[in-house]
This record gives structure tokens, C-alpha cells and sequence, in this order.
């Protein structure tokens, strides 16, 4: 007679051998590789139940994901690439309706990312100033994002002239571009004027692994590029290049989760390696009106 184990940890297969063939248990869903391995060692010797220990008749299911002894977000690691392969999902599909494309993108590419891994993303609220998700993006999809925000800056339209009533300079918002190393994320924009056609480039310092900034970032006091374009659009090129990574970082982490009031989250600390760009998200903290 097989014993019937229980443990907090797994599930008990002694309560449910009696309606179930042993071989059928090789169809349980949501098994660890180890145990996936031991399960089949069972099933393999099930032609004498004698030599079964009860021990090895309790499966580990994945832990649902929880939250630490502070109150931070435990999730699952979300690989770059899945995040992006989620993205071309949504870009394909038919134009969002709204006023904020860069919104409806992150929310249906979030909806997305939690039917999938349920385990990345926090299914309940987080507690106030507590860490939530956190949310990676490769270059190609940062890229895509970055495009989505700079048209929205640019008062929707993929390219505006910008006129300071001497100089023209013609600003292609919806061509923008990222790239990526350990620790920077530099932004390029495509720029016209007077027959010139060039590329201004604004690198930001900012977070990595090794050395974490939070939501600090530093950057030249000119783009790199054509000198007089850098000398009479410098500052307002680098507000767009900006304007465009916070707001990126501000959607993500939005779509990503909500506080126990109900309000989205919102980014605490940008984290830039090679490739791909970490965004860490939190819920707010509250503010009495009388300041305490």
C-alpha cells in the first residue's frame, strides 16, 4: 500500500492515485525539470510499487510570485528578447485608437507579457514606496518605444520644423534611434537644414549593475554632430532625447502594475547593459497634505 505524503511545498500524489493511472501523471503541468526527471524514474520502476518512497511521490509546483519580508516585488527574470518579441506582436496590429499610441503599446504589450509569464509581474497591488517589476528592453524595442514617444512630444506628428524665427531645423521624431552599451544609452536623431541631412547624437549616463543611479542621468552639454546644429538646437535636441527615455520609462513601468490606491506605477531606477535597457518600477509614495 503507497502512503499517502503531504507537504506544504508539493502536491500530494497519494490523493490522487486512487483515480488516476500512475503513467497518466506524466501529463501534470507546471512540474520542475527536477522533479519532471524523478517523476519519470517512478512511472519507468511503477511495476513494483514496493520500491517507492513516499518522498518521491511529492511534486514541487513553481511558487507563485510573491513579495520579500519588505514588501518589494519577487518576480520572475524576464529575458530582453521576450519582451521585444511581445512588442512586434502589438506593432503589427492594426493602428491603437486613442491619443496616446505610446500608451496603448506598453498597456496591450504588459496584458501581454502577464498572460504569459503570470509569474514576471505583480497580480496584486503593491504597497505604497514598495518595489514592483521589473521590466527589460532590447535595443530594437527600446528603439521602437523611443519613436512612439518622440512623435508624441512632437505634438504627434512624425516630423516638425522647429522654427526660432532666424534658424529652420526639420526634426524627424518617428526615425529616432537607441543604442545601448553597459551603463549609457545614446540617442540618435535624424535632422535636416538647408540641404543638410545629419544625425545628432545625445549619450546619457546612467545606471548599471555594477553602479546603480536610480533615476540619475548626465549627459554632454552639446550633441555630437554637425557643430552648428549642436550650437543652436544643442539644448532643445537633448529635452526631446530626454523627454522621449522618461517617458518610455514612465509608460513601462505604468503598465506594469498598480499601488493599493489603484494608481499605475511609476519608474525608480533605470539600469543600461549592453543591449538591452532595465526599467524598475515602484509605487508611489503618499503625501500628507500637511507635509508629515
Amino acid at each position: 500500500m503507497v502512503r499517502r505524503p503531504t507537504s506544504r511545498r508539493g502536491l500530494d500524489l497519494g490523493s490522487v492515485l486512487s483515480g488516476t493511472r500512475l503513467r497518466d501523471l506524466g501529463g501534470l503541468s507546471g512540474v520542475s525539470a527536477r522533479d519532471r526527471e524523478r517523476l519519470e524514474r517512478i512511472i519507468k520502476d511503477a511495476g513494483d510499487l514496493s520500491g517507492i518512497r513516499a518522498e518521491d511521490l511529492v511534486i514541487s509546483r513553481d511558487k507563485p510570485p510573491v513579495f520579500d519580508d519588505l514588501g518589494d516585488f519577487i518576480g520572475n527574470i524576464v529575458k530582453p528578447r521576450e519582451v521585444t518579441d511581445l512588442l512586434e506582436e502589438v506593432v503589427r496590429q492594426p493602428v491603437l485608437s486613442g491619443k496616446d499610441p505610446l500608451h496603448g503599446v506598453t498597456t496591450s504589450l504588459m496584458a501581454r507579457l502577464r498572460k504569459k509569464r503570470p509569474e514576471a509581474l505583480p497580480q496584486v497591488p503593491v504597497a505604497t514606496g514598495k518595489k514592483g517589476a521589473e521590466v527589460p528592453v532590447s535595443t530594437k524595442g527600446l528603439t521602437q518605444l523611443l519613436r512612439l514617444a518622440a512623435v508624441r512630444i512632437c505634438a504627434g506628428e512624425p516630423s516638425v520644423i522647429w522654427d526660432d524665427g532666424i534658424n529652420q531645423l526639420i526634426v524627424h521624431g518617428s526615425k529616432i534611434s537607441a543604442t545601448v552599451t553597459d551603463g549609457m544609452v545614446r540617442i540618435d536623431i535624424k535632422v535636416e537644414a538647408d540641404g543638410l541631412s545629419t544625425t545628432m547624437q545625445i549619450p546619457f549616463a546612467l545606471g548599471s549593475e555594477e553602479r546603480l543611479s536610480g533615476l540619475v542621468m548626465a549627459t554632454t552639454d552639446r550633441p555630437a554632430g554637425n557643430a552648428l546644429v549642436a550650437q543652436v538646437w544643442g539644448d532643445a535636441l537633448i529635452a526631446l532625447a530626454h523627454g522621449a527615455l522618461v517617458a518610455v520609462s514612465e509608460s513601462l513601468a505604468g503598465a506594469s502594475g498598480r499601488d493599493v490606491i489603484n494608481k499605475r506605477l511609476v519608474p525608480r531606477a533605470l539600469r543600461a547593459k549592453r543591449g538591452s535597457l532595465v526599467v524598475e518600477s515602484q509605487a508611489r509614495f503618499l503625501f500628507k497634505e500637511d507635509g508629515r
